[in-house]
């Protein structure tokens, strides 16, 4: 009996051990799911004002090239973020909302469509290193080297000799300017200048007028009215009006030279800022068709297996076609996007260093196709689309005229568009 009851003691203490030992050994390991490193990307965009059917195409295109970032990199513990803010089409909003992108740590950011914005928002980026890179700021009062702002389009001096062609192949002698005060206008005016004399025209009148919403209201037609009174015994053959304006202002300009007895019978000469508006197209597009407008647009080949891939998205994801600035947006947050994953950091000298190191050797390919910076962090290959406006079944619409090669200084016409050019 006494034997039993000491069997029974020890397999008692026995089991106790046991289980001791199997209370105090690990457990199963859980599955590891890997810590996303996340990188925060900005977009500062005019989504309110006169460019704002611009910036929305924008935000969309940037909105697309995270999607298509983090479907890359996600598997490789990455996740990007994209944080938009409205600059109103105000420099001085626009520094405040970079600043809004700094404080929630937002250091490499798509810049404000126009060098208005830019100018704005320059200063404080290069003192505290963001990267900004436009998709539409063209300005050459901004292109300078060794600051923090990039541009993935061509500056005013390419748009410029762009127009210079247009104007030679015209045969036009005078030349008139309407524009708007600030840096993107005063930018055009001084290439204008310099083409004047390469190319040999006049500028026979030049009239300017403050962009301001409150302002250019009043101020835009007195503009208008100005150049009328000095050139209207110059309206002829040879003879055109360049128009830097926007949207809001653009539409008031043009209405401005449709009710002008001398300058509604001029032709008329766009910039970029105007190309493929539809406000314009609304507003002004009978104006534009009468005066037989001539546009330039830094535009992306259609003709790339990029392009064309981007297209498909845009028009799935956005339900709009991809007009200047969407395919610039788009690369400018996947070439940055791209640029920290290959890093695996988002320290902005570093990012710097290989957007410039990528920008001389043309190392990232996209909807704009190969992106070629020059010494000024702009864009060193640009393309340009002329465009005009013709009346089809009763309603003003837009038209691509040809295709300016800047390299050769040589326009190549579409067949519809050397009848409209030359009619």
């Amino acid at each position: 009996m006494a034997s039993r009851t000491l069997y029974l003691i020890i397999g008692i203490i026995v089991l106790l051990a046991i289980i001791g030992v199997l209370l105090t050994m690990p457990g199963p390991t859980p599955t590891q799911t890997p810590t996303q490193k996340v990188f925060k990307l900005g977009a500062l965009l005019p989504l309110t004002g006169g460019f704002s059917s611009y910036a929305k195409l924008a935000q969309c295109a940037a909105e697309l090239a995270i999607d298509d970032l983090n479907a890359k990199y996600s598997g490789k513990g990455y996740k990007f973020e994209l944080y938009v803010e409205d600059t109103q089409l105000d420099n001085n909003i626009a520094l405040q909302k970079l600043q809004t992108l700094y404080a929630k740590g937002v250091r490499a950011t798509h810049a404000g469509l126009t060098s208005r914005e830019a100018s704005g928002e320059k200063p404080f980026a290069d003192q505290n290193k963001v990267i900004l890179f436009s998709a539409w700021s063209t300005s050459s009062l901004l292109a300078l080297p060794n600051d923090w702002l990039y541009r993935i389009v061509g500056t005013d001096a390419k748009q410029i000799r762009a127009i210079g062609a247009i104007l030679k192949e015209l045969g036009v002698k005078n030349v008139a300017l309407i524009y708007r005060k600030d840096p993107y206008g005063e930018g055009l005016y001084l290439e204008l200048q310099k083409e004047a004399a390469n190319r040999g025209f006049k500028l026979v009148s030049v009239a300017s007028y403050d962009p301001d919403p409150k302002t250019f209201p009043q101020a835009a037609p007195e503009a208008v009215r100005k150049i009328s009174g000095e050139v209207k015994d110059l309206v002829g053959p040879d003879f055109a009006l360049v128009i830097v304006s926007f949207e809001d202002d653009g539409a008031v300009v043009l209405k401005a030279i449709g009710q002008d007895p001398a300058l509604s019978k001029a032709r008329l000469i766009a910039t970029e800022g105007m190309a493929f508006s539809p406000i314009l197209l609304q507003e002004g597009g009978d104006v534009m068709a009468k005066g037989k407008a001539v546009g330039t647009a830094n535009w992306a080949l259609p003709t790339t297996p990029e392009y064309q891939e981007f297209y498909k998205k845009f028009k799935a994801k956005c339900g709009a076609e991809p007009i200047t600035p969407a395919p610039q947006s788009y690369d400018i947050i996947k070439m940055l996007g791209e640029i920290m994953a290959t890093l695996g950091t988002d320290d902005p000298d570093k990012v710097r260093a290989t957007l410039e190191q990528w920008g001389k050797e043309g190392a990232y390919k996209g909807a704009t196709g190969v992106v070629l910076l020059d010494q000024n962090g702009d864009r060193a290959n640009p393309n340009f689309v002329l465009w005009g406006v013709a009346v089809k079944d009763g309603k003003p619409t837009y038209i691509e005229v040809g295709y300016y090669d800047y390299d050769k200084d040589r326009i190549e016409f579409t067949t519809e568009g050397k009848q409209y050019f030359y009619g």
